[in-house]
């Protein structure tokens, strides 16, 4: 592989390797930014049926000092008749919101 798509690590790790962004997006809403520099490292390991290890390294040398790691576990829902709420982004209002509107 060319390093485009996921790869799976092992039977229950699957690393995605991103690069090539552009600087012109952020990482969330408070304008914590990156540069087109950015390189992420993100692997997800199934640690039980219903569990995920979640973990990403960022690195991004004209930005950050040292590459820098996030982890979570994801948990999958199993209540009965649980439903997922629909996430809408309002592209209009993000300009309004935040005083930048959305990257195109």
């Amino acid at each position: 592989m060319d390093g485009r798509f996921p790869r799976p690590l092992g039977r229950d790790t699957l690393v995605i390797d991103a690069n090539n962004f552009n600087d012109q997006t952020w990482f969330d809403r408070a304008g914590n930014f990156h540069s087109d520099a950015l390189h992420v490292v993100e692997r997800y390991a199934m640690i039980s049926p219903d569990h995920i290890a979640y973990e990403a390294t960022i690195t991004d040398p004209k930005v950050f000092s040292r590459p820098w790691k996030m982890s979570m576990p994801l948990y999958r829902r199993t209540e009965k008749n649980v439903k997922l709420l629909e996430y809408e982004c309002v592209f209009y209002l993000q300009e309004q919101r935040y005083g930048r509107g959305p990257v195109k």
